[in-house]
């Protein structure tokens, strides 16, 4: 009987215990999903995505207007409606910033063609993500952290691959860098 009052009198101070805890707090829990893990990296897999799929279409349409040279935003936007594509920065996981380079001599021009294409979009979690491609040459892929807005820069020849920092763009061939 005494081992029983003795568990009870346990029970009782733990119940106690927790409930003070439980009454006590502050009730300022985040209950939003952003801070969550995985999250980023999620986000980092949507926007790898589009610009995957957005090189795709890209290329396409390279293909019927005789070169990367040829395309301009108007073209592109008609090309994917489910794209959209600015020439400028975008701070979106939405929105593709282009930059093209070159002369096409492709179809039209009979000459080799010199252009090239960069691709960047923002993630939420504030990486830039970045892919780059010229006529018969491989797919580079970058990323740079700590950003406000994305802007693709107009590359005239490969990238260099290199580390992903907050202060310049890491490259790497046939794959995203880790971000």
């Amino acid at each position: 009987m005494i081992a029983t009052v003795l568990s009870l009198l346990a029970a009782a101070l733990l119940t106690l215990l927790l409930l003070s805890t439980t009454l006590h707090s502050s009730g300022t829990s985040d209950t939003s999903i952003s801070n969550a893990p995985g999250v980023g990296l999620a986000d980092d897999l949507v926007v790898q995505q589009a610009l995957s799929s957005a090189l795709t279409s890209i290329g396409a349409e390279a293909s019927s207007a005789g070169g990367y040279g040829a395309l301009d935003i108007t073209s592109l936007s008609t090309s994917d409606l489910s794209i959209s594509f600015v020439a400028g920065p975008t701070s979106s996981p939405s929105t593709i910033s282009v930059g093209l380079t070159g002369s096409s001599g492709g179809a039209s021009g009979g000459g080799a063609d010199s252009s090239s294409v960069t691709l960047a979009s923002r993630s939420a979690s504030g990486t830039c993500w970045l892919a780059w491609k010229a006529a018969g040459s491989a797919t580079w892929y970058g990323a740079q952290t700590h950003l406000s807005s994305c802007a693709a820069p107009a590359l005239s020849s490969a990238p260099t691959p290199g580390p992903v920092t907050s202060s310049s763009i890491g490259w790497k061939q046939g794959s995203f860098p880790a971000g």
